[in-house]
């Protein structure tokens, strides 16, 4: 297969620098796997790959996508399965957090009836008025949505209500990929979250979201990215972008703990501690040529059943 592994874990916890390290010494091309880090533009607050990281390894599915623009986890791994399919001879590392993505491109999706304009437009309506009530009626109608939609998703959560919540077997899957979980302590992802946040803003996010608030429409499904709208919203009232980086902390913490839940639930993965990454990377550095000390991805066959 040419995806040899995947590097998982919550917002913050240091995939890139480890993915780009593995990728540089193991010959392969990164594969970014982040539902906001896709659209064009938004770029500091999603934390999307700097140009110094994209020149150091080549990346697919990053910045890719126009803000307006609707994306779901079915075109994500349509996409990612015609990038294999053009380079079979390629090597692949699949780099993120986004739980859902990863499930459709191993495991396939439940097929699914095609959308009712009228269905969901009758449910638009409703809910116009009515935004925290949605959420939880989606939640009622498919419980395995927590973790996976947040609670501003309005499109996806109306397309749960529009299908009642319904499922079947999944297919169109790619298999099992060997995955790597980085497992930070809670307190310390949490302050690395809180210093992030900062250097975002230091970095230039706010005028970032100036700049797109001229061309990008208010509606646009790119804006449901983590801290853009809470910026936008502070800007637009002439607030200093800083006084909210807390609220903003808040809500990724939040979210991070729903990567945490659902990951540990869904993916079978190596769990390698913050200790164990900064070995691995410093291994990694030393060694001039890709071995079996430097491919966690092995360490991961090594321990399947029946190894």
């Amino acid at each position: 297969m040419p995806i040899i592994g995947a590097i998982l874990g919550a917002t913050g916890s240091g995939k890139t620098g480890f993915a780009i390290l593995l990728a540089q010494k193991l010959g392969a091309e990164i594969i970014c796997m982040d539902s906001r880090q896709i659209y064009k533009g938004f770029r500091i607050g999603t934390a999307q790959p700097t140009m110094d990281e994209l020149n150091a390894a080549p990346h697919h599915m990053v910045d890719f996508l126009q803000p307006c623009a609707q994306y779901n986890a079915a075109e994500y791994a349509k996409d990612v399965k015609a990038l294999l399919a053009k380079r079979p001879n390629a090597k692949f590392i699949l780099v993120g957090g986004t739980g859902l993505y990863m499930q459709a491109l191993c495991q396939g999706l439940s097929p699914q009836p095609k959308s009712e304009p009228e269905v969901r437009e009758r449910l638009k309506k409703h809910y116009e008025n009515r935004r925290d009530e949605l959420y939880h009626d989606a939640l009622k109608a498919d419980p395995n949505i927590e973790g996976k939609i947040m609670m501003g998703d309005t499109q996806r959560l109306l397309r749960v209500l529009e299908l009642g919540g319904m499922a079947s077997d999944r297919v169109g899957g790619i298999g099992t990929v060997p995955s790597i979980w980085i497992d930070f302590p809670r307190d310390e992802l949490y302050k690395r979250i809180n210093e992030r946040i900062v250097k975002m803003l230091e970095n230039g996010w706010a005028q970032e979201v100036i700049e797109l608030s001229k061309t990008v429409p208010a509606d646009a499904p790119a804006w449901q990215s983590l801290g853009y709208l809470e910026l936008k919203n502070a800007l637009e009232k002439n607030e200093d972008p800083f006084s909210i980086s807390e609220a903003i902390a808040l809500k990724t913490r939040h979210y991070a703990k729903r990567q945490i839940t659902w990951f540990k639930k869904k993916e079978k993965s190596i769990v390698i501690s913050s200790t164990q990454l900064g070995l691995y990377m410093q291994q990694a550095e030393e060694c001039e040529l890709p071995s079996s000390t430097i491919d966690p991805f092995r360490l991961w066959h090594s321990k399947m059943p029946g190894k």
